[in-house]
């Protein structure tokens, strides 16, 4: 498997000899990079947007351990900020704006020696506007460059900063190899990167380029290492579109959910993102069969209009959206089903409106992502005359909202009495009593008390009977503590 893509940046801390001493005054491991010398130094990073993007600060952190860089959730301990951003959200995009703001603040009280970097989507598009505006930015990065983090770092260190680099990797074969560094059981592995649908409303082909996919054995034998060294038990597929995985290379998802269906010791598989336009009837076929392939999952829809999907370019019409609905149903009667929409989309009538309302009613969504649309630079849309207003676009997004909650609640109330077996994520505090929480298969995650506040189930696999179950909450009494391994034959 690759580990490097090209940079342009000219050097590689790769092609250096490592050398690593212990500092005799300290007893610290010292890291020496040709003339550079990395003592132990922390990393605090924040994350905005999709699992793609935790995915990816994933590696970044992986490389980073290379110069002896360790994680802290403590921002005014750190040596080193990161910003992994989103440019499909304006709120994430308003967020990341204020915070970077702030930290010239933080590296003036540590007098200079704080380093600043961003990357992710943000950075691919703006990022050599970001260095020339901020002057406490040292350097931006583009999502397909996170593999060389190292390069960048030691460049900083070296004394060469305010650079930005947003080069695409032009390799033929898109091979990676997935790295984790939570100690958790669950892990992210991404299948495919890019997208070649261009919705008219969404940067994302701009910022993470074209379609590629991984080999399918490679992606196997991945996931079978996670399980056999590191503990995985729960693997997310990700990708803009899993659901046109492997067309370069003549394979298909339903494929690779069947072979990783095999590994043993892997007990839940879940996708995501997927295009309602390649939902294929053996990927449908796949959701009976697979026995550790989650019993839920998110379809995007963004509008109930076909008039709307025409100007967004989805390339489906509701009736066929519902019709995936209708077989995805058949075969897996269990299955449940969440969504994005996007209200006010340009130009969107009161009647189009309505067909989005119409949809709710008719699809009975598990649970929805809403949005008030957003114009994104770079995109058609920002092309297109525009006569909604934001008042009216965030009226329809509360119209949406308070619609889907009444439905949410009527199926949320069919878990009541059910039992489920769940992994322990960790806990909370609602009404000052101490909650666990777990995610069930489908998706759902249910709150509830252990007999004794000091024992930690994180990482458990518990069974769970639901007790009561709101549009926003599902409350579950303990039945059994299985322990790191479930012994259920049937994870609900």
């Amino acid at each position: 498997m690759s580990e490097t893509t090209p940079t342009g940046l000219g050097i590689s801390k790769l092609d250096m000899k490592k050398e690593v001493f212990i500092d005799s005054t300290t007893g610290e491991s010292i890291i020496k990079l040709g003339d550079l010398t990395f003592p132990p130094r922390k990393v605090w990073i924040k994350t905005f947007g999709c699992q793609m993007n935790y995915h990816d600060t994933e590696r970044i952190l992986s490389h980073l351990k290379n110069l002896n860089f360790t994680h802290t959730e403590e921002l005014e301990e750190s040596d080193l900020v990161l910003f992994n951003t989103c440019a499909v959200r304006e709120l994430a995009n308003n967020k990341f704006y204020s915070q970077l703001g702030e930290m010239k603040h933080l590296k003036k009280k540590k007098g200079g020696d704080l380093v600043v970097g961003v990357g992710g989507c943000v950075a691919q598009t703006e990022g050599k506007d970001l260095v020339k505006k901020y002057s406490h930015l040292n350097f931006a990065f583009g999502p397909d460059t996170i593999d060389s983090i190292a390069d960048m770092v030691f460049r900083t260190y070296a004394g060469d900063d305010k650079f930005a680099v947003n080069t695409w990797d032009r390799s033929s074969d898109f091979s990676i190899e997935t790295k984790i560094t939570h100690g958790s059981p669950q892990a992210f592995v991404n299948i495919i990167k890019g997208c070649d649908k261009y919705c008219t409303y969404c940067i994302v082909p701009y910022t993470r380029g074209r379609e590629r996919s991984r080999k399918l054995d490679e992606i196997v034998q991945d996931v079978r290492r996670l399980v056999q060294y590191q503990g995985v038990q729960e693997v997310m597929l990700l990708g803009q579109n899993v659901n046109s995985f492997g067309k370069e290379n003549g394979e298909r998802i339903s494929d690779l959910i069947m072979a990783l269906d095999e590994i043993e010791g892997l007990e839940l598989l879940r996708y995501t993102t997927s295009h309602p336009y390649d939902v294929s009837d053996d990927l449908i076929e796949v959701h009976g069969k697979a026995k550790k392939l989650s019993k839920h999952l998110h379809l995007p829809v963004q509008s109930g209009s076909d008039t709307v999907l025409q100007r967004m370019n989805r390339e489906y019409t509701k009736e066929h959206y519902l019709g995936l609905l209708e077989k995805l149903r058949a075969a897996q009667p269990e299955i449940v089903i969440s969504t994005d929409i996007i209200t006010g989309f340009v130009n969107e009538t009161d009647e189009e409106h309505e067909e989005t309302m119409d949809l709710l009613r008719r699809a009975k969504f598990d649970f929805i992502y809403s949005y008030a649309y957003s114009q994104r630079n770079k995109t058609r849309a920002a092309k297109m005359d525009d006569f909604l207003t934001n008042e009216i676009r965030k009226q329809r997004l509360h119209q949406v909202q308070a619609l889907q909650l009444e439905i949410q609640a009527e199926e949320r109330k069919k878990m009541v009495g059910q039992e489920y077996v769940v992994l322990v994520e960790g806990f909370g505090h609602m009404k000052g009593e101490k909650k666990w929480k777990g995610r069930s298969n489908c998706n759902r995650i249910i709150h509830f008390k252990a007999p004794d506040d000091e024992v930690n189930l994180k990482w458990n696999w518990v069974k769970l009977k639901v007790t009561e179950a709101t549009a926003l909450s599902c409350q579950g009494e303990l039945l059994e503590v299985q322990g790191r391994r479930p012994t259920s034959s049937k994870i609900q």
